[in-house]
């Protein structure tokens, strides 16, 4: 991440009220609000001189010219980083954490459960990936043509389950191409755990696939998408994003409600979140257009891994508005992700 500048005490003060009040508000601040509502010790005078500074560093920027200010993608960086001190979960929260997969049974049913308490307890969309398969690897994979525009992609594992799934054709693709394409596939991924199918190994297979042959090239994302079996990703609470007034006057909010019913864009979403040098269980924190999907660029998304007797098993994660409670946010993914950790230690056998 870009490192922060180094501020004065003031500043560090003013623009952690700004952030403060900011996501409490979703109004910009100005000069007179953090006087009156914020003990700095400072004219209001002082304040517009020191917020004129902070927007010059790009650490804040003002929507319209006579309007306060708000924090920049920059500015929320370096509260994270600098400014925030994530508390303990309060009590009843932590309770509620504590009491998690109380008359729960089954895996599936824990972590819908663990999805819903997320989103509660951080007030959030909140996001879960559900394990992938362990010691099952890629038998065969076939590709055969269903119509002009469509083909059927079949893959069988080392277990002999087979799962198959219908891909969009971008333009009609001769037999014999899909043959050469279903032989390229087989040649890459035969024998690969299902276990290390992401979308960053995807993408770099397909990027080989359009050297191999250029004209099956715009099947590269569909392929991606489709081969992604293993993947689940349970999200609860989508609605929060509907609420929020930054996206309200505008369709912006339907085309996030659109990203998350992807399935494909939303586990590429959870594959970024994974930190392969962070020990598991470290808290991640991307903000805004820090996120590689466009679609996020107005979003902020707190996640961790979870795993059993310290193998990394998927994340949790909550998305919303770059004006996010950051410090909420920290606490209630770090708990939850412990917690679940702790459970499935104890109780299953994955």
């Amino acid at each position: 991440m870009m490192a922060g500048p180094s501020l004065t005490p003031r500043k560090r003060d003013i623009l952690r009220a700004v952030v403060h009040d900011y996501v409490l508000t979703a109004e910009p601040v100005g000069s007179r609000t953090l006087s009156r509502k914020y003990e700095l010790g400072l004219s209001a005078a002082t304040i517009r001189n020191e917020l004129s500074d902070l927007e010059e560093e790009g650490l804040l920027r003002q929507p319209h010219t006579s309007a306060g200010r708000v924090p920049s993608d920059r500015g929320y960086r370096v509260f994270v980083n600098d400014l925030m001190d994530p508390p303990e979960l309060p009590s009843d929260k932590q309770r509620m954490v504590d009491h998690m997969a109380y008359q729960v049974e089954g895996l599936q049913e824990l972590l819908h459960q663990t999805a819903r308490l997320t989103a509660v307890l951080a007030g959030c969309t909140a996001l879960v990936r559900v394990p992938r398969p362990r010691g099952s690897r890629i038998r065969t994979l076939s590709l055969v043509r269903v119509s002009d525009r469509e083909a059927l992609l079949a893959l069988v594992t080392s277990s002999g389950a087979v799962t198959s799934r219908l891909v969009p054709l971008p333009a009609p693709i001769a037999d014999s191409e899909l043959l050469i394409l279903s032989s390229f596939l087989n040649a890459q991924l035969r024998d690969r755990p299902l276990d290390t199918l992401t979308y960053k190994t995807l993408r770099a297979i397909s990027a080989r696939m359009e050297r191999y042959q250029a004209c099956l090239a715009d099947l590269g994302d569909r392929l991606i998408d489709a081969l992604q079996f293993q993947d689940e990703v349970i999200v609860a609470n989508t609605s929060h994003l509907a609420r929020q007034p930054e996206f309200q006057a505008s369709s912006k909010v339907g085309h996030l409600l659109a990203f998350l019913e992807s399935g494909g864009a939303v586990v590429q979403l959870m594959d970024s979140t994974v930190d392969e040098a962070s020990e598991p269980g470290t808290v991640q924190v991307r903000i805004g257009s820090e996120n590689a999907l466009a679609d996020l660029a107005e979003c902020s998304l707190v996640s961790a891994t979870y795993g059993l007797r310290g193998q990394t098993l998927g994340e949790i994660a909550v998305l919303g508005p770059t004006r996010l409670d950051y410090s909420a946010a920290v606490s209630v993914v770090r708990s939850v992700s412990r917690r679940l950790s702790s459970i499935l230690t104890e109780r299953f056998s994955l």
